[in-house]
């Protein structure tokens, strides 16, 4: 953790991301005002820091102004849906046997699909991110949640699509992604593959599952809806170059 002049704003190391993409990158949390970050930014940039992210509450517009007046741009808003897993499971009926766990067999049709399914991630539209930075991560992230580093599993119907699974530290039940390939889709697969994850995690003991998506992702928010769960939160991520490169908004224009 970097030591900042002001004791009410910090610079945490993102060791992952830095070592992934092979540039320093770090967070951006504490107290928001205009003289917290700016002091934060000249301390990262003085520190060799690339890129900042910082998640500002979505109602606090004294710290969206301050971190836009900085140069933060907005990359995401994030919509968190949740539900019980027994009102899921009341309202739907059993997945089929044709969801499975993943193994390393089924990694290369998971990285093939890594590379299409999720264009709407904020990796795709930042323009500190290219297009094959995006695509590796993916990659990577499948990869990794197979291998159990960044999930608890990952179910799979390799006809249809997949969902990783995540128990927290609280209790709760996470979504961290869910794919459906293009020629499963309008067939039911998405509800099937939601289903076998809230089965896994109720017999897990988790009482609450959460899904998160961006609200620009139409298609997923009314995905979400229609399968019976209820909006829990919202969250923006608003992020920095440190280069002194002005964002180009159109660089990864689709």
């Amino acid at each position: 953790m970097s030591d900042n002049q002001n004791p009410h704003a910090v610079i945490s190391p993102l060791a992952w991301d830095s070592d992934f993409f092979k540039r320093k990158i770090g967070s951006l949390t504490g107290a928001l005002s205009e003289a917290t970050i700016s002091a934060s930014v000249e301390s990262a940039r003085t520190d060799g820091f690339e890129y900042l992210v910082c998640r500002p509450p979505v109602d606090d517009a004294a710290a969206i102004r301050a971190l836009e007046a900085a140069g933060f741009y907005l990359t995401d808003v994030g919509v968190t849906w949740a539900s019980s897993p027994a009102a899921y499971l009341a309202r739907h009926a059993p997945a089929s046997a044709a969801v499975r766990h993943a193994t390393a067999a089924d990694l290369p049709l998971l990285s093939e699909h890594a590379v299409t399914l999720f264009r709407r991630s904020r990796f795709y539209s930042d323009p500190f991110f290219t297009e094959a930075d995006a695509d590796r991560l993916h990659v990577a992230w499948l990869a990794n949640s197979v291998s159990g580093q960044a999930a608890s599993a990952v179910l799979i119907n390799p006809d249809a699509g997949f969902v990783t699974l995540k128990l927290t530290k609280n209790g709760r039940g996470e979504v961290p992604l869910i794919g459906v390939w293009e020629q499963a889709r309008q067939r039911g697969a998405g509800r099937e593959l939601m289903t076998a994850a809230v089965r896994w995690f109720a017999d897990h003991g988790v009482t609450l599952v959460t899904v998160k998506t961006q609200v620009k992702n139409l298609r997923a928010m009314n995905f979400y809806h229609r399968l019976g769960f209820d909006l829990l939160e919202m969250d923006m991520t608003m992020c920095c170059m440190l280069g002194g490169r002005i964002p180009n908004t159109q660089r990864n224009a689709r």
